[in-house]
């Protein structure tokens, strides 16, 4: 005869919920996990309950909280980037202030994203973030520009550089020559040396970048040979000799014309054997002298950019935007040379306002690297991946955070050689902080998690995925992951924010669809 639990359901729904609970005469009830049971109707809590949070200033909370307020779940050190889509609570975030805080070893940051998510919204958040906390930002090369409005409503400084707008001299980068007249001693000495060798490593990689579509006899592209990088390495250290006194930095044209002289200590570095042989020192500055001349004619693509004094000296104690936007369209050789020179101007004044931090000459900043629209500089020369892997690795001693920009990893993967492939790979791999937009299943199986190694959970994977689908076919058509982004750190689970906009941010500045408008 059937039992009454069989028969009556309410008996055997409370047999299935309380069984487990009900001890047996002979053993002791199991204790219940604190989350509940993994099964049907077990009451499982994926989270833990949380209490409203909320931000204010210490008059404010005070009042109305104390003693009862409660510490954030997550990091509370930085610029508040949003609020976490788990829980509701805020998020903040930005690589110099988790690097201060010790939550990473390396003030850096890298962002991925499809486009028109806001990438650069996120970013501008960034900056004027970081500007409010003391630390300015520059911009070594904003194409778009995403970022010029932003600068100015910060009191920054914009310098526009194109044909016929603004001029950048590749032997004065970061403007070392005046800083060198406040300075004597070694310091003097020392600030001298990284000027000759940073004017030099410019000149290679700008001859480098001209020569790059040109051939030689052979059909093949032809670089600085080791014996130029001598002849210019010598050069620079004699026309700054000859020009220490003189109020101007010398220009591309005073070095043409050194070359075309032929001092003893370039005829020396040039034909070391036979100095005095006029017929084997021409041939062996003949290429250089041509290439230079490029660069000094006022007439030429390189010459309007490079052939006079830079027009607007970079000033560090604000935040710093170089506008190329005007070359936006220009040949990939020229955004590329003007790249080279920006980012070497930046690293230079950012050097030299070290320096004359330690002498007592001025206070000391820390600053933050902005590189957007990356994926362009890197395919533009190869040279560039040398720059920006070094930045990657000195950029704790040098006082710099970085945020670094692009739309894939794939782009990053684009490089001539697989050892520069290789290198790029590594920007990923050395920034603690990944901010990952909305993206591909395969942009996250195959680059993310198999390339880079990046522990991106399946349910992460989904989240990103979906963010990536268009909302409808409407006028008002977006993307589902506008706004949204997922902040990795290392091996843990992510954090995935929604960037809430103040109206001082929608007031325009974050307005990168302006010339659509009416």
């Amino acid at each position: 005869m059937p039992s009454a639990t069989a028969t009556d359901p309410v008996a055997r729904m409370e047999s299935m919920l309380l069984g487990p609970l009900k001890a047996k005469p002979d053993e002791p009830v199991p204790p219940m996990p604190w989350r509940g049971k993994r099964s049907r109707g077990g009451g499982y809590a994926a989270l833990m309950p949380t209490i409203d949070e909320f931000f204010g200033t210490s008059n404010q909370v005070c009042g109305g909280f104390w003693p009862f307020g409660t510490d954030m779940a997550l990091p509370a050190e930085g610029v508040p980037v949003g609020r976490s889509l788990m829980t509701g609570a805020g998020v903040c975030c930005d690589p110099i202030s988790w690097f201060k805080a010790g939550i990473i070893k390396q003030p850096s940051m890298f962002l991925l994203g499809l486009p028109a998510i806001g990438k650069s919204t996120f970013v501008r958040r960034e900056v004027l973030g970081l500007s409010a906390l003391g630390m300015n930002a520059i911009i070594p090369g904003d194409l778009k520009p995403d970022y010029a409005s932003l600068v100015n409503m910060l009191g920054g400084q914009v310098i526009r550089l194109g044909a016929g707008i603004g001029v950048v001299n590749p032997l004065d980068p970061g403007d070392l020559h005046y800083a060198l007249q406040r300075l004597e001693g070694k310091a003097r000495k020392d600030l001298t040396d990284y000027y000759n060798d940073t004017r030099a490593a410019l000149m290679e990689v700008l001859l480098t970048i001209m020569r790059t579509g040109e051939a030689d006899d052979v059909g093949g592209a032809r670089g600085v040979t080791a014996r130029e990088s001598d002849i210019l390495s010598v050069a620079v250290r004699v026309l700054h000799d000859r020009h220490g006194d003189d109020p101007q930095p010398p220009v591309i044209a005073d070095l043409r014309d050194l070359l075309r002289e032929g001092p003893d200590e370039v005829r020396t570095a040039a034909v070391w054997d036979d100095p005095e042989n006029d017929e084997l020192y021409r041939a062996q500055v003949r290429g250089l002298l041509a290439d230079l001349h490029g660069f000094s004619n006022r007439m030429t693509k390189f010459g309007r950019l490079f052939g006079d004094q830079t027009t607007a000296r970079i000033d560090l104690s604000r935040p710093v935007d170089f506008d190329i936007s005007a070359l936006a369209q220009s040949g990939d050789d020229v955004v590329a040379a003007v790249l080279a020179t920006t980012w070497t101007s930046a690293f230079a004044a950012k050097n030299a306002a070290d320096v004359l931090a330690e002498e007592g000459l001025q206070p000391r900043r820390n600053h933050v690297i902005i590189m957007d629209e990356m994926h362009r500089a890197l395919r533009a020369s190869p040279l560039m991946v040398e720059k920006l892997d070094l930045l990657t690795r000195l950029n704790r001693q040098w006082g710099v955070g970085q945020i670094m920009i692009t739309h894939t990893f794939k782009d990053l993967m684009c490089m001539e050689t697989p050892a520069q492939n290789t290198k790029a790979r590594g920007f990923v791999e050395r920034s603690e902080i990944k901010v990952l937009g909305a993206l591909s299943r395969i942009e996250v199986d195959r680059y993310l998690r198999g390339e880079c190694g990046l522990p991106v959970s399946r349910r992460e994977e989904d989240m990103l995925e979906d963010w990536a689908t268009p909302v409808n076919f409407g006028s008002d058509a977006s993307h589902k992951g506008l706004g949204r982004f997922l902040i990795k750190l290392g091996g843990l689970p992510g954090i995935p924010i929604n960037v809430e906009m103040c109206p001082l941010e929608k007031s325009g500045f974050n307005d990168t669809n302006l010339k659509w408008h009416a």
